[in-house]
């Protein structure tokens, strides 16, 4: 799992999904903790959005909040209800202060009463040694979401 997180620049969500598999098979601890993952998805590509659902149910097993940083982040209700999810532990961060996501996302990471914190945007942007080190401390899933919305031309 360590060499996983060496190396790779960004983990997916397919990718820590597919390890908890594998850890799950061979003793019973919670989702190995690989920070930040990107959930890259379109309306076209849905997987990765497939396996972060998955994700997010296993993280709202714990009696801690799965927290969305922007209503940009924030998922269909419907979707997250179907997916297993229980929304009464889903908190929205909709009022911001003029603070930056990043700033924000840390600042949820290092309170360790989420189970999961999303935001979107780019992954770059949120793959930094702060989120890192506050997610690992707080045992604490961080997800970037990044929505490929791309637009079809039609000529006629």
């Amino acid at each position: 799992m360590k060499s996983l997180m060496h190396t790779q620049e960004s983990t997916t969500a397919s990718d820590v999904y597919k390890a908890t598999l594998t850890s799950h098979a061979s003793t019973c601890q919670s989702p190995p903790r690989i920070i930040p993952i990107e959930v890259s998805y379109s309306e076209q590509q849905q997987v990765q959005l497939a396996y972060f659902l998955r994700l997010l149910k296993q993280a709202n097993q714990e009696n801690r909040w799965i927290m969305f940083i922007g209503q940009d982040a924030l998922l269909d209700k419907h979707l997250l209800i179907n997916a297993g999810i229980d929304i009464n532990k889903v908190l929205l961060l909709k009022n911001m202060k003029n603070q930056s996501k990043h700033l924000l996302m840390i600042k949820a990471l290092e309170m360790g009463n989420c189970s999961a914190v999303i935001v979107s945007g780019e992954i770059e942007t949120f793959n930094t040694p702060l989120i890192r080190m506050a997610a690992e401390q707080s045992k604490t899933l961080a997800f970037v979401l990044n929505q490929n919305v791309k637009v079809q031309l039609t000529f006629h």
